[in-house]
């Protein structure tokens, strides 16, 4: 089948640092790496953990861990991008969602087969990583595998054997 590609999102932040301090505020950069993830990625978040104790000056950088609800995980990395502090946040995490979406509607026009699929909540987007989704159709499911082609998040997969 064809490649398809969902969007890698650069999620981006401010003032993470608390006032007079020296240090990241962990509690905030985690709020917003959960907020950033669940609005452009349409993961649903269990948890984000950051390091604590990371010195905030320029050039500074750290990874988060982002763990989805059905506890898959992947790295936020948050760089100090300037004396003012300001931060800047990557994930490469495909959105999950819209991911569902184009299976569906692939399957759709490819099979006629109309399916609901549930996909991992945090998907990292790398070349020929691979990882599983469920199709479900008339109380039918079967397992697809995914598989990337390219870093830059397209990917592939075959029709699910529904039983």
């Amino acid at each position: 089948m064809r490649p398809w590609h969902a969007s890698l999102p650069l999620l981006a932040a401010v003032a993470l640092v608390a006032c007079g301090d020296a240090t990241v505020d962990t509690g905030k950069a985690e709020t917003l790496i959960r907020r950033a993830v669940t609005q452009q990625v349409g993961a649903r978040v269990a948890s984000v953990r950051c390091p604590e104790g990371v010195k905030a000056k320029q050039a500074v950088t750290f990874t988060c861990v982002v763990t989805g609800r059905d506890g898959s995980k992947g790295n936020a990395v948050v760089r100090v991008k300037d004396d003012n502090r300001a931060m800047q946040v990557s994930a490469p995490f495909l959105h999950v969602r819209e991911l569902e979406s184009v299976m569906a509607d692939r399957l759709r026009t490819r099979t006629k087969v109309r399916a609901i699929f549930a996909c991992q909540e945090i998907i990292i987007v790398r070349k020929d990583g691979r990882f599983r989704c469920r199709a479900t159709s008339d109380g039918r499911s079967g397992s697809v595998v995914v598989r990337f082609i390219d870093d830059a998040g397209h990917f592939r997969f075959r029709p699910p054997k529904l039983r």
